[in-house]
């Protein structure tokens, strides 16, 4: 079986907090935030999230399992209820109960029998119930994990690089900019492409693991490439999919210093055009005949 990865992706609550909010209100925190991973055939997967209450209040936490899909280009997402993931993805625990700032872990299980073959995208939910204060305002509190998971086989993964910014002028030998890419696949299908990234002259390719695209979507990623200092051509690429972009790195000093040499080139240029015509009238003058 394949070591679990884990990356960072933040799910929205169904009431979310002010940077001021009073001390004590209620509050939940999970991690990891996501969780991917890649079943064989009819394997049974066990994992954890832990969960904790960071307020100073006990809280009733319910626990949930929506799938998920991407609603826009801007990674947007749409969570639903589907018997089948909710059947193949099962929390150990229905409800818990954490006192205040206390933390407890909670198991899950993937069952590949009952999941459907390919890429499944799932969140496990851990909602605080909504409590009545003395002055009627209730707390509502929802957090969870994104679930990526690939049952046996990954199905068809095929994305096109649609566009590639980068400054001309980087004050820095590390190239940062961004691009955009596309899943031209069917719109249930969703993957993490890889990118490859070289540079001409001399630069060593690396790659970079973009954000979840579903089909017919796309995503903007950031990019940043060591290049070294100099003129180069940056290339970007997945699969037949490539764009490229000339690019200028440069250290801070060495721009203060071409601007500087550029600045006495000029002056000097001043000076002797101013020169050249004051000689120039010297010798009208001396070539005007005399009366």
């Amino acid at each position: 079986m394949r070591r679990l990865l884990v990356a960072a992706f933040a799910v929205s609550g169904l009431l979310s907090f002010a940077a001021y909010a009073p001390v004590g209100a209620l509050g939940l925190k999970v991690a990891p935030l996501q969780y991917k991973t890649i079943l064989k055939e009819a394997e049974r997967q066990q994992g954890f999230v832990d969960i904790s209450n960071p307020s100073t209040q006990a809280v009733s936490v319910r626990t949930s399992v929506q799938a998920f899909k991407q609603i826009n280009n801007d990674g947007g997402l749409q969570f639903y209820d589907d018997k089948q993931v909710q059947v193949g993805i099962s929390v150990e625990l229905e409800a818990v109960e954490l006192g205040p700032r206390e933390a407890a872990r909670v198991a899950f299980t993937i069952d590949g029998n009952a999941l459907p073959e390919g890429n499944v995208f799932a969140a496990i939910f851990f909602t605080i119930e909504p409590k009545q204060p003395t002055n009627g305002v209730g707390q509502s509190v929802r957090v969870g994990t994104l679930l990526s998971v690939v049952n046996d086989s990954p199905g068809p993964r095929q994305a096109q690089i649609t566009d590639f910014d980068l400054p001309l002028l980087q004050l820095d030998e590390t190239a940062k900019g961004a691009y955009r890419i596309r899943n031209t696949g069917a719109e249930n299908t969703g993957f993490y492409p890889t990118v490859n990234v070289s540079s001409w002259f001399g630069g060593k390719s690396a790659q970079i693991e973009s954000s979840l695209v579903f089909g017919a979507r796309e995503r903007s990623n950031d990019i940043s490439y060591r290049t070294g200092y100099g003129l180069h051509r940056v290339e970007i690429s997945h699969g037949n999919s490539t764009k490229s972009q000339w690019v200028i790195a440069v250290a801070p000093w060495m721009l203060v210093a071409g601007l500087l040499v550029i600045f006495v080139i000029g002056i000097e240029l001043l000076l002797l055009r101013k020169r050249r015509k004051s000689t120039h009238g010297r010798t009208s003058r001396s070539k005007r005949p005399t009366s």
